[in-house]
């Protein structure tokens, strides 16, 4: 099994914007890793506490895809970046094939943030 990690900044607490970004991030997951809905195990959602408008895992679910989901607020520290929907995808994958992780919308600061 393999995880896939991603993150994308979501412009601002709307229910569209939400939705936006959730397809968009998890559309390059799915393409940057040659994903087959069969492969996905489970998938997991975040998102910062000034995102409410939406659930990622609803929007996800409403496309199609039939996995089991969960979403959950991420912990809130000081200095944390705002706006920020994370995904974690859990695959079947052979042991040694590579897997890519996605950042987008400038999202990827977040792989060496400075608390």
């Amino acid at each position: 099994m393999k995880a896939i990690r991603g993150a994308i900044f979501v412009k601002e607490d709307t229910y569209e914007e939400i939705k936006k970004a959730t397809e968009d991030l998890m559309s390059e997951v799915f393409s940057k890793n040659s994903l087959h809905d069969a492969e996905v195990v489970s998938v997991i959602f975040s998102l910062t506490k000034d995102l409410t408008s939406m659930n990622p895992a609803t929007v996800f679910r409403k496309l199609g895809h039939d996995v089991p989901l969960m979403c959950f607020q991420e912990a809130d520290f000081a200095n944390s970046p705002k706006r920020v929907l994370r995904v974690l995808v859990f695959v079947e994958r052979p042991k040694g094939s590579e897997t890519s992780n996605v950042y987008k919308n400038g999202a990827e600061i977040l792989k060496n943030w400075k608390w």
